[in-house]
Parts: structure tokens; C-alpha cells; sequence
């Protein structure tokens, strides 16, 4: 009886131990709430038309703190063509819309680049941004990547053949790194 009497007291203590950790625990997460800027929300509770009208909103705000570097007929035909790639009626389910980190590092390249030419744009399967400028045959294709990375092919026609470079860099080393294939050629009027 004695065994059974401490046994009972050993599993009480252990889930008053249990009891203590988790208000412990609950105590210490009201002392050092979570930032608001840590909470997510998962967006596939939404529907598709708010989660791509939420996506093409994010970018236009990002584009209005480097808005004086951007022509008003610039930024009005980006944001048209922003809207539409979000566009409902045209999107293909399984998409990702287009990311914020991607849209950041286009708007630094454009900034630092400063294009005459305005590229035509499109997504990536995971929602990073492309940039594509063409002249005649020839084409230079970026694609933007979080963190201020980029990956970009040239094509061009050269005797009757098309050769193709590539090159992932960093933003501030892609005027560098295009400039051996002369990109004036599709940044210039």
C-alpha cells in the first residue's frame, strides 16, 4: 500500500511538474510577446483574387519609396503590367504571386542600371520577377532573386548561330558582369 501510495504522489508531482513548465512557459511568452512583424498568416485562407491584389499593392508601396528615381510614364506602365500579370482571369492556379524580396532586387537594378528601355516582364513558377529586353534576335532575360541576386542569360545571333552566356551575381555587380556583351545595346533607345 505504501508502494501504491508514493507512486500515486511521484505521478502527481509529475504532472504538477507539467502544470508549473507550461505556465512558466505561458508567463514568459507574455513577458516577450512575439514582434508583430514575426506573425504570419497563411495566405491560402484568402482568395485568389485578394491574395494577388494583396501581392501587386506590396510592390506598387515598394516602388513608391523609389518612385524619384522612375519616370511617371515608367512607373505607370510597370504598374500596368504588374496588374497584368496578377490579373484573376488569366492566372494559372498552382502560380505564386509575385515575391517582395524579387520585386526588391528588379527595383535596385533598375535604379542602379537606369534602363531607357523598359524590359517586358513576367514570373517565375515561384513568384520571382523576369525581365526580358530584346532587340532584333537578340535577348538579355533576368530574373530577380531575393536578397538582391540575380540570374540572367544573353541569346544573340552570331553568324547565323545563337550563342547564349549566363551569369548569377549580385546587383551591384551586374552592370560588370553584362558588360562585356555590351547591354546598352538593349538599354538604350
Amino acid at each position: 500500500i505504501a508502494q501504491a501510495i508514493g507512486m500515486h504522489h511521484l505521478s502527481n508531482a509529475a504532472a504538477l511538474d507539467e502544470d508549473l513548465q507550461l505556465i512558466e512557459t505561458r508567463v514568459h511568452s507574455l513577458r516577450n510577446p512575439r514582434s508583430p512583424a514575426s506573425l504570419t498568416y497563411s495566405v491560402v485562407d484568402k482568395p485568389l483574387d485578394e491574395q494577388l491584389f494583396d501581392a501587386t499593392a506590396n510592390v506598387k508601396i515598394l516602388t513608391s519609396q523609389v518612385a524619384m528615381h522612375l519616370d511617371r510614364e515608367w512607373r505607370e506602365q510597370l504598374f500596368r503590367q504588374l496588374d497584368s500579370m496578377h490579373d484573376p482571369a488569366e492566372w494559372e492556379l498552382g502560380d505564386d504571386a509575385i515575391q517582395q524580396a524579387s520585386f526588391a532586387t528588379f527595383l535596385k537594378a533598375i535604379v542602379r542600371l537606369k534602363p531607357q528601355r523598359r524590359p517586358g516582364l513576367g514570373l517565375s513558377y515561384g513568384g520571382n520577377l523576369i525581365a526580358a529586353w530584346t532587340r532584333e534576335l537578340d535577348r538579355l532575360t533576368i530574373e530577380f532573386l531575393a536578397n538582391d541576386h540575380v540570374r540572367w542569360v544573353i541569346a544573340r545571333r552570331h553568324d547565323d548561330e545563337t550563342e547564349r552566356f549566363a551569369g548569377q551575381t549580385a546587383v551591384s555587380r551586374l552592370g560588370e558582369g553584362l558588360a562585356p556583351y555590351h547591354p546598352e545595346k538593349w538599354f538604350s533607345e
